[in-house]
């Protein structure tokens, strides 16, 4: 997860010695950690996880896209549950104070609900400030800390999946802003080395106030080309050892995928990320939960357009992102629009850009659905053909490692399924 940076150099770095979450931070160092009334505490999470309405499907924290205008998107094609994108504690603190929420994608509104907003850090006493900062904005149910990022940036700032390793610090920071806020703390984590060593940081964070629990069943090691299958035994094993919800991510390519990670893992909701973000009618194969209306590719890209209109990010590049992703084989196969929408200087234009890809497209194929394009599509774009057996073994799932192939390379031309098919 690269991708605030744009706001600040994400590096744990501390707040000055004159300012409030220092003062935190010493103030936490004297104080000894309280000891959690275990029965009480997963009593309380059950409690708060059924008031959310028990969500079962539940689009993930995504860097620079799990913004407004993608959780409307999302929530009006079966998405339950949403998460912010990552906020680095200590550069939202640095942020001016009038515009941190909407740099960091943290503005919501009541359609927007509920909200959980994840943070990255590794001091308890940033984490704790920022936290209750964003407790008060109307419609975060809970603050959630991120201990699975792989990616480089996480290494170099001492966050994520690289403080894994570190259970007594985790511990720390989650039996802090369990016992300091006043809204529950949820984890996501990865796979460590051994199950072992998993389970035990998992009932660890529970001990210490975790109310939720979202595991990836991957280890850090296992990121981009070497991914390799998502380990659903580890999942179904944590679940029926840990007393709190738990929620599965990672292995995760159509509905199909979540029911079948559902009933074997038996957890309490499928969050999903990549697979969403090319098609956010993923929980509801692609049916408008309040309409009715059936979408395709470039039915979603135009409302998720309108929605960016209504509510825009802080910046254009995550719009253009989204539409990228949505239409993906459309720009594959037209080139010229793909310079199009990557030259685009504002929603209207890259409106234009999905119109002209409709026309096109329904021109070349005749006005008839041509089907799927499977593979060709943006979630299976490193992946070739053949590479991963959905229906083989169900303890592990999703993309098996195999050889990354180029965005451009192995598109055929009449592949348009993508933009026409409703469940691509």
């Amino acid at each position: 997860m690269a991708g605030v940076t744009a706001a600040c150099p994400l590096q744990a770095a501390r707040i000055s010695s004159r300012g409030l979450a220092h003062e935190q931070a010493l103030l936490l160092q004297q104080q000894p950690s309280l000891p959690l009334d275990l029965e009480a505490h997963v009593a309380r999470a059950w409690r708060w996880y059924r008031s959310m309405g028990s969500p079962r499907y539940v689009c993930a924290p995504m860097v620079d896209q799990s913004e407004l205008a993608f959780r409307l998107l999302c929530r009006r094609y079966g998405t339950q549950l949403a998460f912010s994108p990552m906020v680095h504690a200590a550069c939202y603190l640095r942020e001016k104070r009038s515009k941190r929420n909407e740099v960091f994608f943290c503005n919501t509104n009541p359609q927007d609900w509920p909200l959980i907003v994840q943070l990255c850090g590794n001091d308890p006493g940033v984490l704790l400030a920022a936290a209750k900062e964003i407790c008060r904005i109307e419609g975060v149910c809970a603050v959630d800390l991120n201990l699975g990022c792989p990616q480089g940036i996480a290494r170099k700032g001492k966050y994520g999946a690289f403080l894994l390793h570190q259970a007594d610090l985790v511990v720390r920071i989650v039996s802090t802003l369990s016992r300091e806020l006043d809204k529950p703390v949820t984890c996501k984590i990865r796979l460590l080395p051994t199950f072992s060593e998993t389970l035990a940081l998992c009932q660890a964070l529970v001990g210490a106030g975790c109310s939720l629990l979202t595991v990836h069943g991957r280890t850090k090691e296992q990121n981009k080309h070497l991914v390799g299958s998502c380990d659903w035994e580890a999942i179904r094993k944590i679940k029926a050892a840990v007393p709190v919800p738990v929620f599965a991510n990672g292995g995760i390519a159509d509905l199909d995928d979540v029911e079948k990670c559902l009933s074997f893992t038996k957890v309490d909701g499928v969050m999903s990320s990549e697979a969403l973000l090319e098609n956010p009618g993923l929980f509801s194969r692609n049916v408008n939960v309040v309409t009715g209306h059936r979408a395709n590719q470039l039915d979603l890209a135009e409302e998720y357009l309108e929605l960016a209109a209504q509510h825009p990010p802080d910046r254009l590049k995550c719009v253009r992102a989204h539409v990228f992703k949505l239409v993906f084989t459309g720009v594959q196969l037209f080139e010229d629009l793909r310079d199009a929408l990557v030259a685009a200087e504002n929603v209207k234009e890259m409106r234009w850009v999905v119109g002209e890809i409709r026309r096109r497209a329904l021109e070349r194929a005749q006005g008839r659905d041509v089907g799927s394009a499977g593979e060709r599509s943006w979630y299976w774009r490193h992946w070739h053909k053949g590479v991963t057996d959905k229906g083989s073994e169900l303890p592990r799932q999703g993309k098996e490692g195999g050889k990354r192939r180029g965005e451009e390379g192995g598109v055929e031309s009449e592949g348009m399924g993508c933009l026409f098919g409703a469940e691509d």
